[in-house]
């Protein structure tokens, strides 16, 4: 099934920043690019309720409250040996309650998935290039920015950040791309010294 582009998209979350963990659709997002989109965002959340604390049995329940805006929601943060291998507790309690807030708050929660929710949503293989029918409105998105490049250091640093949306594209696609980048860094360079 193919990523969730128009969430991507509106909060300018890369493809390397997700993947899929079930069959069927499923995503995983990483923590920190949903720490990003909430301050973007404009989230705030308030000091968390503690439900539970059993440090010694690395137990803890934490409540979250956000608000974006007029909206507001709360969650549950849980980690315990049965769904937590980290020896933090209360720090993997705080980001699940804290990401389950801003994927609600961002009409989200259940389409996407924070990869702190749960150990088995980590990360283990480098995301996967779309088919070409999907991959065509990001190649023609990723072409036009390159042209829009005016020196070689904004096409230099265009190129670092915008990495992961290239690996999505197909194999073939990547290399026409770099090839436009290549050429592209011809010509400004040859601008530059005119």
């Amino acid at each position: 099934m193919k990523p969730p582009l128009e969430f991507m998209e509106r909060y300018g979350v890369g493809h390397d920043e997700v993947w899929e963990v079930r069959a069927g659709g499923a995503w995983a997002i990483k923590h920190a690019a949903l720490e990003r989109v909430a301050a973007e965002q404009k989230i705030v959340f308030e000091r968390p309720a503690i439900i539970e604390a059993k440090s010694g049995e690395k137990i803890a329940v934490v409540c979250v409250f956000g608000r974006m805006g007029e909206r507001e929601e709360w969650s549950f943060g849980e980690a315990s040996p049965a769904n937590n291998k980290n020896a933090y507790c209360f720090a993997i309690a705080e980001k699940r309650a804290k990401d389950r807030v801003t994927l609600k708050l961002l009409n989200s929660h259940g389409a996407v998935y924070s990869d702190s929710e749960a150990d088995d949503f980590a990360q283990t293989t480098k995301p996967a290039t779309l088919p070409k029918k999907d991959a065509k409105e990001v190649y023609t998105k990723l072409q036009g920015e390159v042209r829009e490049c005016q020196s070689r250091d904004q096409l230099t640093s265009w190129m670092t950040a915008n990495k992961g949306r290239i690996q999505v594209l197909p194999e073939d696609w990547q290399g026409s791309l770099r090839l436009q980048c290549s050429e592209m860094m011809g010509d400004l360079r040859n601008k530059e010294a005119a």
